[in-house]
């Protein structure tokens, strides 16, 4: 299959030729999303894999909970970080921020004072290889729906068919691996905050109305939100250590903020031995214990808010 270069974020039509074996086709891409596909006088119509889409709606947590408070702390210096990452509860019984400068370098969270995005951060090279020579087994039924070059090829019940599409997705993964290509199978991933100190790198999941995570994605069932985010950092961390954790809407009834029930279960829930295993199919025993010690739990806004002297009452209602 010939490899495609990425495209940039317009509307314009674009018309490549593709082999793959004895088949021929002509794919068209109308900007990233939408592609269509004429093979062997087949025509299609499908959405590739984008980015994860967040929720817009008037309680939008990244407007009315992430940008207004990580603004201010950006407003009051660099030196913060110890003090923040002293808040979460129930993470890793293992996790502890260990000593070194942590003074911040860098950060991203969607800011429009500080002309800011999400960073987004791509998935390890090691999971996009487990996932290309199992998602045949683990998503045999959704592979053999899918229009997409390749991807049925990897579901085939002929054993030298699967074998050669399981070569060539690695070899195009290893040589010239293009976001959203029919053999990558997990996209970035987008924490609402991401700090960069000398010696630690933080990811941050900001919830407001939403009671859960989410647990999924579309290749790999039991994907955990958190993990995703901590598993791309731990990928890139070179020298430093890595830090994740919630910050969550403590219950309007709660006099001191404290992190509700539910996601104190949340929590736990993504730590028992079941759950890593599902996150991490690819990584050694020893690898998935010192990720998750990166997990430090769950705090809310409000001990947010009240550690560092912003006024939580003034935090915008809707976005």
């Amino acid at each position: 299959m010939v490899a495609v270069a990425s495209l940039a974020e317009v509307p314009v039509e674009v018309s490549v030729k593709v082999e793959r074996g004895s088949e021929i086709g002509v794919a068209r891409f109308f900007g990233p999303s939408m592609l269509i596909s004429e093979r062997n006088s087949t025509r299609r119509c499908f959405m590739r894999n984008g980015p994860e889409k967040r929720a817009r709606g008037a309680f939008n947590s990244s407007r009315t909970r992430v940008e207004p408070v990580f603004d201010q702390l950006w407003e009051q210096g660099r030196d913060w970080l110890p003090t923040l990452l002293e808040l979460p509860k129930d993470g890793c019984a293992g996790a502890r921020v260990k000593p070194g400068d942590l003074t911040i370098v860098d950060g991203r969270w969607e800011s429009k004072k500080f002309g800011m995005n999400e960073q987004p951060l791509g998935p390890p090279v090691s999971l996009l290889q487990w996932l290309i020579r199992n998602v045949g087994r683990t998503k045999r039924e959704k592979l053999l729906k899918d229009v997409d070059f390749g991807r049925k090829e990897l579901a085939s019940d002929k054993p030298e068919i699967a074998q050669k599409a399981v070569e060539d997705a690695l070899r195009l993964l290893r040589e010239n691996p293009v976001p959203r290509a029919w053999y990558i199978f997990e996209g970035p991933t987008h924490p609402d905050v991401y700090l960069v100190a000398k010696d630690a790198l933080v990811v941050i999941e900001g919830k407001r109305t939403e009671a859960t995570a989410t647990e999924k994605t579309e290749w790999l069932d039991g994907r955990h939100q958190i993990w995703r985010h901590i598993d791309a950092a731990w990928e890139i961390r070179g020298p430093r250590d890595v830090y994740g954790f919630f910050i969550v809407e403590a219950d309007r009834d709660s006099k001191d903020g404290a992190v509700p029930e539910h996601w104190r279960r949340e929590a736990e829930k993504c730590l028992k031995q079941d759950a890593l295993r599902t996150n991490f199919p690819y990584r050694s025993a020893h690898e998935i214990a010192a990720i998750s010690r990166c997990f430090l739990g769950v705090t809310t806004w409000r001990k947010v808010c009240d550690r560092f002297g912003i006024d939580y009452s003034k935090l915008p209602e809707t976005a």
